[in-house]
């Protein structure tokens, strides 16, 4: 391990443990109003937390031989997984996402584990049937299948946000493999005609949407109905200034803005620790994004390629559109923040990824080889 990048491990570490406090001081009022105890959710975060590190350093120690051999046996079990939510999900909120029970009564969302096994697989059967070699027929059907079905159990629940999420992370891996644009469009269209379907047959929904055009467009917003979230974000962020409030000083974690500790953490660490902390929030995402790229582009084998580029395109995906939901740059969204947000499955599998990046450095070149060959071969 003394191979790879380290910074692939060191920044998903620091970003978890910020998150760890920022859960803390944004849940502590709602751990007290709905558990009686200001601990609830960071005792919860904290163990999450641990697992997940383990799970991290266990997939930095993985074979990627390994990995693209399980590829095909991950993704059934992700379907088979989702498939099962739809029948025994656990509800909340108005969506069945979670299988719930087992010894340690547990929370698990599948879409999540859906989301990794998604890439590996396609960047197992991508690296043998590279697209602009094979064309549309051969090289993307199946591709294209595969997400269908996975976003489709996935918006089943319903969850249109992930489901949208996991086609993105699917065509940019198509990209990064090869795929002529005008092949894209095909795809692109089919999930724009998806998205529209679902906004027409599931009313919250559109409701978010139609808050959303109204500020964008007219400068309007439903401070009482379903534009309150935004409201008290943006409250949160514009009272933060320049330094903050002080860590522990912010007064919309007072029950006033719904989901502090979850979808909109960002918003609680801007009124807390201001313009400078949120600065250093993105500097810390900007550095991990940009160390997976590097990672991706010395891979030597088009596997490890794809697998890095997935893991990391998710990562930035994920963060981009919930830092764009709390400044008001796009719809309300149930998506978390990479490894700051409260929750388990998702700061699992996030830090299991992590892992699994490292691993693809270890195995890198020094020199940026696989992209010296594509390029090469395009010249």
């Amino acid at each position: 391990m003394n191979r790879g990048d380290r910074w692939l491990l060191v920044l998903p570490l620091a970003l978890t443990a910020l998150g760890v406090v920022m859960v803390y001081s944004s849940s502590a009022i709602l751990g007290i109003t709905r558990h009686q105890d200001p601990n609830h959710f960071l005792t919860k975060q904290m163990l999450r937390a641990g697992i997940g590190v383990v799970a991290m350093l266990m997939m930095a120690k993985l074979p990627l031989r390994r990995l693209e051999r399980a590829a095909p046996f991950l993704l059934a079990a992700a379907a088979g997984l989702l498939g099962l939510v739809i029948v025994i999900g656990h509800a909340a909120g108005g969506s069945e996402r979670w299988l719930h029970g087992g010894v340690l009564n547990v929370q698990f969302q599948p879409t999540d584990f859906a989301r990794v096994a998604a890439i590996v697989c396609l960047a197992w059967w991508l690296k043998r049937r590279p697209p602009a070699e094979h064309g549309f027929v051969r090289g993307l059907l199946v591709p294209l299948g595969v997400l269908t079905v996975l976003c489709g159990l996935i918006a089943k629940q319903p969850n249109l946000s992930s489901a949208m999420m996991l086609g993105l992370i699917g065509l940019g891996m198509l990209f990064l493999a090869g795929a002529p644009l005008r092949h894209l469009a095909v795809p692109v269209g089919a999930g724009a005609a998806g998205v529209a379907v679902a906004l027409a047959t599931h009313p919250y929904q559109w409701d978010r949407v139609r808050s959303y055009l109204d500020f964008v467009l007219r400068g309007t917003l439903e401070t009482r109905g379903s534009g309150w979230q935004l409201d008290q974000s943006l409250i949160a962020l514009g009272s933060g200034g320049w330094l903050g409030r002080g860590l522990g000083g912010g007064l919309q974690k007072y029950l006033f803005l719904p989901e502090a500790h979850t979808d909109f953490i960002f918003s609680i660490l801007g009124e807390e620790l201001g313009f400078l902390g949120a600065t250093i929030l993105l500097g810390l995402i900007a550095l991990y994004l940009w160390r997976g790229l590097r990672t991706a582009v010395r891979a030597s084998d088009a596997f490890a390629f794809l697998v890095a580029g997935g893991l990391t395109l998710q990562i930035g995906f994920y963060a981009l559109v919930n830092l764009a939901v709390a400044t008001g740059l796009a719809p309300t969204t149930g998506l978390p923040l990479p490894f700051v947000s409260y929750g388990g499955s998702a700061l699992l599998l996030n830090l299991a990824a992590a892992g699994l990046l490292y691993r693809v450095s270890v195995g890198n070149e020094r020199d940026e080889a696989l992209a010296r060959q594509r390029w090469g071969a395009a010249a």
